[in-house]
């Protein structure tokens, strides 16, 4: 199948055309309102651009698939790390990791909360996969908050009014993310209900994100509370934060970040016994954060080395979905073609990018085109045997989008986050930039990718009928998510 083209954009640029600079307008008016409510949609300012993409039900149907395809193909890749020893020797983990990805997590699919990062591109690949964001992907509550006031801009609202409903995707749905949470412990531990757990923050880190998930779990009947892990103890086979029982975790301290408290023998000793002796529920597991996170798994699944484990229809999907990327090593054996894959490496410069296998928000990332061909010699080498991969470069997709007074239409380079919950599929975020890194902390924006919810669409001739909430078009179903 191939990528069809964004529909109503005829639509779209005639609202823009139209509505001038009132979108300026309107926005301001819009933020003023949100900021008097207290209402909280992103970890950091950025500034709201009026856009919004719309992809037809049989695409969005097609990247879901392929999406869910390849996540099942990451949880094979943990299967195969425990089994296989080429496997395991390829990620270099050392042995506190591997101490870590040892642990039973107490159910069985090990990746429950990810998102692809993406780029949209032509034909019939689709998309092309930058990362896999298996260990605590941002974006999980803003963005359905971020799509839903995109909504409440009048124009754009009216606008989305004047083409068939879109699909409500989990992703819009706050509770869709509580709802993975509260499955895992289900299985974790069969006939117990979920009262009390931790969300991971480092000390004085905590993201305004993280603080909106404290206020949703608690309005959802769980006991919810931030706690660094070097704060936690275990005693009498429990998890306490302070005096309160620790039943399930959501790690959000990044892997990248996660790491150097390994360091510490004993500060994070409470956590990883209660874990081993299965006495809370650690969400993502320990494989997902350590494994398929690390960019190494990018390089495993691109090279023929590895392809003898995975049949011939993953092996479509990779070939369609995974760049051309290698880990900077020689594999064992072939030792003696190590100064041809530097040469090579360093050659095609303008071609790769160089990735650690650990980092956040693209700090971790060198793109060639960005840097000296002196400097770049020099990463290459500096970087040969540790856990960094070169990746093909993929070119970023561009799409106008309204800027200034008038409004005029500018282009900007935009990714597509693949949000995925359990092993499905739950919708899109997307991030708007001018830079090659495409990421909000290094001066993007944040864009809404939506699709036309066939089941819901009105036959011709027929008046559509009028949402509940005029402010969204009814994206905020949920009792504590109300449109102000």
């Amino acid at each position: 199948m191939q990528m069809q083209r964004f529909l109503y954009e005829q639509d779209y640029n005639r609202m823009v055309a139209s509505s001038g600079s009132r979108l300026d307008e309107e926005i301001r008016e819009l933020e003023g309102r949100l900021e008097n409510d207290g209402y909280v949609y992103r970890n950091k300012p950025f500034q709201l651009y009026p856009r919004v993409v719309i992809l037809s039900s049989s695409d969005r149907e097609w990247i879901r698939n392929e999406a869910e395809k390849l996540l099942a193909i990451l949880e094979k890749v943990i299967q195969l790390y425990n089994k296989d020893v080429d496997t395991r020797r390829f990620f270099m983990l050392d042995e506190a990791a591997s101490r870590l990805v040892r642990i039973d997590p107490g159910y069985d699919r090990k990746i429950r909360i990810s998102r692809f990062d993406t780029y949209l591109v032509p034909g019939e690949e689709g998309f092309k996969v930058l990362e896999n964001n298996t260990d605590c992907p941002a974006g999980v509550i803003f963005t359905g908050r971020v799509n839903k006031v995109l909504r409440q801009i009048p124009s754009l609202s009216t606008y989305l009014k004047n083409i068939p409903p879109i699909y409500e995707e989990g992703i819009h749905k706050p509770d869709a993310f509580i709802h993975e949470l509260t499955s895992t412990f289900a299985e974790f531990s069969p006939g117990s209900q979920l009262r009390s757990m931790a969300i991971l923050q480092l000390e004085n880190r905590v993201s305004l994100e993280v603080k909106e998930m404290v206020k949703l779990l608690r309005l959802s009947g769980i006991e919810a509370v931030v706690a660094d892990p070097r704060q936690l103890s275990y005693r009498e086979g429990k998890l306490y934060a302070g005096n309160q029982r620790i039943e399930l975790i959501w790690n959000k301290i990044n892997t990248a970040d996660f790491i150097p408290l390994l360091g510490d023998a004993d500060a994070l000793s409470d956590l990883i016994w209660a874990c081993e002796d299965l006495a809370v529920c650690h969400v993502n597991s320990f494989q997902a954060r350590f494994i398929t996170e690390s960019k190494l798994c990018l390089a495993y699944l691109s090279d023929p080395a590895f392809h003898k484990h995975f049949t011939a229809e993953e092996r479509g999907v990779l070939d369609k979905h995974i760049p051309w990327a290698r880990k900077l090593s020689a594999m064992p054996g072939e030792e003696h073609d190590e100064l041809a894959l530097r040469k090579l490496f360093k050659l095609h410069r303008e071609k790769l990018v160089l990735k650690t296998a650990y980092d956040i928000r693209g700090e971790g990332v060198v793109i060639g085109l960005s840097t000296t061909q002196e400097k770049w010699e020099e990463l290459i080498d500096q970087c040969w045997d540790k856990p960094y991969i070169v990746q093909e470069l993929i070119a970023a997709p561009e799409i106008p989008v309204p800027s200034g007074g008038e409004r005029s239409l500018i282009h900007k380079k935009f990714s597509a986050d693949l949000f995925m919950f359990g092993g499905e599929f739950q919708g899109f975020g997307s991030k708007l930039s001018d830079e090659l890194k495409v990421n909000v902390f290094q001066g993007g924006s944040k864009q809404a990718i939506f699709s036309i919810d066939d089941s819901l669409a009105t036959p011709p001739g027929t008046k559509r009928a009028r949402s509940d909430c005029d402010s969204c078009g009814g994206c905020c179903a949920h009792a504590d998510e109300r449109c102000s």
